[in-house]
């Protein structure tokens, strides 16, 4: 395992006429300030005839008040032998902490339940994250076969004011090469969040992720349609051909916990729509609208740079934009002031504008330009 194994007493083993027992009681891997895995009892049972040909065929595992901080930083070998999936695994009061999800520690707690390598497995416990809590569950049937190897899948997320907070049903998963299909997945967040995909191929070994087609809904105000997606996490390289539309971006912002700054028309930022398409390269990026449209301001064009370090390049065209709904008309003898931009500024390029109304002003084939900025981030 790559790491310190520590056991309170010796190991208890007990040959059976075809099994083999073996138990462990006070096993702890990982330092003792901070194991990564400790367990106040592990028994495991395994045919021991397989034994003699090299092959570990694992009939139970029971684990009692497991804790598990991931992720998983040692190694592990069985010495050559082949390594079966178990028949039975019992968890009793376990728990499992995980670091760094979305900037929170994910943990999973009182959990217990069994799985099988053939028919109904169902895991329970409660779950804590950024300050909330409820109960949870997942059901999966188990079925081996050639290619379906598992059934009517759920998982149910809740908490005490809402107990449906999450749900995530799949029909049936499909073994493949390297990896596995999911011909249907339904997602649902908070009643009204709904995400819909065909065709997912996951392949972990390869760190790839392909849909074929998805949906994703929020209420009335937001509908995301996906054409095709292909995404390799562990390089960041992918692809995604979209259509969206936004209603209501003030309301949906802050439903999301964002703010978004006063504007002059409080009707502005109504209706977003954009079809297009964006490539992911390393740390390059490239985002190309081929038709968008904001509060009746049609827009296209391509926007692109690279993540670290920041910089973003715009090439826009926008037709009649009405500069009002958002900012505040120049009052007659003064000066039209815009909002000062932060020092430092990672966007560069052009955005054309055909015509610009802004109270009083009207401007035709207005080219609005953006440097480089002098300032060190």
């Amino acid at each position: 395992m790559q790491q310190p194994v520590h056991l309170a007493t010796n190991p208890e083993w007990h040959w059976g006429k075809q099994q083999l027992r073996i138990t462990l009681a006070g096993l702890r891997v990982g330092p003792a300030a901070h194991p990564q895995f400790s367990a106040s009892r592990l028994m495991v049972a395994l045919d021991w005839r397989p034994l003699l040909h090299g092959q570990i065929k694992l009939q139970q595992i029971v684990l009692d008040a497991p804790v598990f901080n991931g992720p998983w930083k040692g190694g592990g070998s069985v010495g050559g032998a082949v390594l079966s999936l178990p028949v039975k695994m019992i968890i009793r009061d376990g728990t499992l902490r995980w670091p760094d999800v979305v900037g929170h520690t994910l943990s999973l707690t009182a959990v217990n339940g069994q799985m099988l390598a053939k028919g109904l497995s169902q895991l329970a416990g409660d779950w804590h994250w950024r300050e909330k809590g409820g109960r949870w569950h997942f059901a999966v049937e188990m079925a081996p076969a050639p290619t379906v190897f598992a059934r009517k899948v759920s998982l149910q997320v809740g908490t005490t004011i809402d107990p449906t907070l999450l749900q995530v049903a799949i029909p049936t998963l499909q073994s493949a090469a390297k990896g596995m299909v999911v011909p249907a997945l339904r997602v649902r967040w908070q009643g009204q969040a709904q995400l819909r995909l065909q065709a997912l191929r996951l392949n972990m070994a390869q760190s790839q992720l392909a849909v074929q087609e998805g949906a994703l809904t929020a209420g009335d105000d937001l509908a995301l349609q996906v054409q095709t997606l292909g995404l390799n996490w562990k390089t960041l390289q992918g692809h995604l051909a979209y259509q969206i539309t936004i209603r209501r971006l003030p309301r949906l912002a802050t439903r999301w916990g964002l703010s978004l700054p006063k504007l002059t028309d409080p009707n502005a930022l109504q209706q977003l729509t954009s079809t297009g398409a964006v490539q992911l390269d390393g740390p390059h990026f490239q985002w190309v609208v081929t038709q968008g449209e904001l509060d009746d301001s049609a827009w296209k064009g391509k926007i692109f740079g690279t993540w670290r370090p920041l910089a973003i390049h715009v090439n826009l065209s926008v037709a009649q934009f009405n500069l009002g709904h958002y900012l505040p008309a120049p009052r007659p003898g003064k000066a039209a002031r815009l909002p000062a931009l932060p020092q430092q500024w990672p966007v560069t390029g052009k955005i054309h504008v055909t015509k610009l109304l802004w109270g009083k002003i009207s401007a035709r084939d207005l080219v609005v330009r953006s440097t480089a900025s002098k300032a060190r981030p």
